[in-house]
């Protein structure tokens, strides 16, 4: 049994840069802290991880938890007006739902979300994509601060969801903090994209065959 994860920004949906652009905007309404977006020079690259350091470079004493839910709310209050501005804008990675459903389909597959996104806005992204997550293990950056935590829940829930022991563990992402993670915890890594380099590597989910045959899928 195989189980495949799969992050969501710039993975399955093309959001990256107003995702960028909602939780800079985010960090510097409720704390008042200028950031400039890039992310990859934080420890860990997930929403609560990345609030968790700027809490912590810049002293802020204040409740971490009452923070978290106002940058968190804020946050997906600017991807609310994004979309309600720009509803057609949003769009999938070319191939990702037509992916996922095949996935679903194959006996031998289960399908898990490991994103380092919050879950209220992560769904959101998806939802206006057309990509549904009632049948999907899900696992955010809700439930766990690095992306080490992220995948190993996500991979704990899927075999509490399925009863199964998983012989391989693939997961999809776009960024070298995803590859990292991977190779600390012994999984598979398929780079989408351009953003990190690796052996296997597609552009998009329309040609994910290539990799798998690499893969031994």
């Amino acid at each position: 049994m195989n189980l495949f994860l799969l992050d969501i920004d710039g993975t399955l949906v093309d959001s990256d840069e107003i995702d960028q652009h909602c939780l800079t905007l985010a960090i510097e309404d409720v704390l008042g802290i200028s950031t400039d977006g890039n992310w990859s020079q934080y420890q860990k690259v997930t929403d609560s991880g990345i609030i968790d350091e700027i809490l912590l470079k810049n002293n802020i004493s204040e409740s971490r938890s009452i923070i978290h839910r106002k940058v968190e709310a804020r946050y997906l209050e600017c991807i609310r007006e994004y979309l309600n501005n720009n509803p057609s804008e949003m769009h999938e990675i070319k191939g990702a739902k037509k992916f996922i459903d095949q996935m679903q389909d194959r006996e031998d597959t289960h399908i898990a979300i490991a994103t380092g996104a919050w879950e209220s806005a992560a769904k959101l992204k998806l939802q206006a994509v057309g990509i549904d997550t009632s049948n999907i293990t899900f696992t955010s950056s809700s439930d766990a601060m690095s992306r080490t935590e992220i995948m190993a829940l996500a991979a704990f829930r899927a075999k509490q969801d399925t009863g199964e022991t998983f012989d391989r563990r693939v997961f999809f992402g776009d960024g070298e903090w995803n590859k990292n993670a991977t190779q600390e915890l012994g999984y598979d890594f398929v780079a989408v994209g351009t953003g990190v380099k690796h052996h296997t590597q597609i552009p998009n989910f329309t040609h994910y065959q290539s990799v798998f045959s690499q893969l031994s899928l």
